[in-house]
């Protein structure tokens, strides 16, 4: 463990007023933000260490981690998290995904479309936070929140959310009825059943379809389709 974490580590658990704990606490929040003061990400990310490094479990978590492993730590811990959130939460993060997908390019909407293993993920989450820098602040502020709370559920574990596959099929049928045209409908359902060997355009055409009339499910729909879109 690094002096500047054990030194942390002890203000937390002690829970005493100790010289110097909001100087270590500046230290590590600040190592572990990667973005320069001029990026719209840096706020955002260090308001979220700066809230995570007083949690004695996220320090336990990133014991003898180098900043960037302790990054790449925190992004599992976000996204391993995500399913124990509540979905009125997932929902609110279904519709900022629908906001990132319109604003990349085609060929990165389909790469993010298309993910399956670990280094694609890897290389998706990278594009995501360079299309998330362009969106407005407050949308960004929302983003990392959402991260926030997820690593949270995660280190708490907090219950896993419950969704049956056969409330995730239901709500994938309500989603495709939305779809006004036959042609279109059909489109969808042949894209996603050969969505790895689609091309470009209709993979990226598929997922912002899906996202773009997600908000428009009723309830308990739209939750469940929400639960699913974490669990890629």
């Amino acid at each position: 463990m690094t002096r500047t974490l054990s030194a942390l580590l002890l203000c937390t658990l002690t829970l005493t007023t100790i010289t110097g704990c909001k100087k270590v606490q500046e230290e590590l929040a600040a190592s572990q933000n990667p973005f320069p003061k001029s990026s719209p990400l840096h706020a955002p990310v260090d308001t979220t260490t700066r809230k995570l490094v007083r949690e004695p479990a996220y320090l336990e978590r990133m014991k003898g981690l180098s900043p960037e492993q302790a990054q790449v730590m925190g992004a599992q811990l976000s996204m391993s998290g995500m399913g124990r959130l509540e979905l009125p939460v997932l929902e609110r993060r279904a519709e900022l995904i629908g906001q990132l997908l319109h604003k990349q390019s085609v060929a990165d909407c389909a790469a993010m479309a298309k993910v399956t293993t670990p280094a694609e993920a890897a290389r998706s989450s990278e594009r995501i936070i360079e299309t998330l820098a362009t969106l407005p602040q407050p949308v960004i502020n929302e983003w990392f929140d959402i991260a926030y709370q997820a690593t949270l559920a995660e280190l708490q574990q907090r219950p896993l959310t419950q969704v049956s596959e056969a409330q995730v099929n239901e709500a994938a049928i309500a989603l495709v009825q939305l779809v006004p045209s036959d042609d279109e409908r059909q489109r969808l359902g042949q894209v996603m059943s050969t969505l790895h060997t689609a091309s470009d355009a209709d993979a990226c055409w598929a997922v912002r379809t899906m996202y773009s009339y997600l908000p428009k499910l009723p309830e308990p729909q739209r939750g469940h389709f929400a639960w699913a879109a974490t669990q890629q």
